[in-house]
Order: structure tokens, then C-alpha cells, then sequence
């Protein structure tokens, strides 16, 4: 990587990390060999209020789809936060965790998401041959 490549994501981390902008967030993830997803999710608060939410995370690996897997059964709320906060990039963590506080059937929503990365489909058929 060219060095004025690797001062500009520098600079656009910082201001990502001040402002907690997502577009900068954007900029400094883009280029890199990570995948890096938005992942936005609309809370209806009540019948006239809704609220969006947007955050960046990595496309689940293996292990993490695993440990998710295997805590689920015990509890789908915990599985779904653990799962959520594993592939969350770091710069969004608290802003995430703040809002888990408030809404915290979030991370169910963006669960269900980060496993349609994975391949999750609403809809599979079976034909009888």
C-alpha cells in the first residue's frame, strides 16, 4: 500500500473515532481486503415514531457463526448479543452497546442479518423427484 493511501485511512479513522460518523467509517474500511458491511435497522418505538439505526460489520467468520450456534439453546438473546458484538468493528462497540441498553431486541434483528451473510434464506424448496 502506497504511503499517501496509508496516511489517508489514518485520517479517516481518526475522524471516524471523533465524530462516529458512519460515511468516514466508510471511507476508512473501504480499501482494505476485510469485508465490511452496513447493516441498518429501523425500531418502531411506538405507532408514530420510528427509529434507524446503521452500523458496520464484518462478515462473520466460522467461529464466530459456531460459538453462536452453540450458546443459542441456552439462551437466543445472549447467543444473538455475543454474536452481534463479536462482528461489530470497533469503532461502533459502544455506540452499539448504548443502544442495546435502550432497545435490547436489536441485536436479534442484527443477528438474523449478519446470518443472512452467511447464507440464512427465508425461503429453500424440496421437490420430490
Amino acid at each position: 500500500m502506497n504511503e499517501a493511501r496509508e496516511q489517508e485511512l489514518i485520517k479517516a479513522g481518526r475522524e471516524a473515532e471523533q465524530t462516529g460518523d458512519v460515511e468516514s467509517l466508510k471511507r476508512k474500511y473501504s480499501g482494505t481486503d476485510e469485508k465490511i458491511y452496513t447493516v441498518t435497522t429501523t425500531v418502531q418505538v411506538d405507532d408514530d415514531t420510528e427509529e434507524e439505526f446503521s452500523y458496520l460489520f464484518r462478515k462473520p467468520k466460522p467461529a464466530s457463526y459456531d460459538r453462536y450456534v452453540k450458546t443459542i439453546s441456552n439462551s437466543v438473546t445472549k447467543a444473538s448479543k455475543s454474536f452481534v458484538f463479536d462482528n461489530i468493528i470497533e469503532e461502533q462497540r459502544d455506540e452499539l452497546k448504548k443502544t442495546v441498553e435502550e432497545y435490547p431486541a436489536i441485536t436479534i434483528s442484527l443477528a438474523d442479518k449478519l446470518l443472512r451473510m452467511l447464507g440464512l434464506a427465508d425461503t429453500t424448496s424440496v421437490k420430490k423427484l
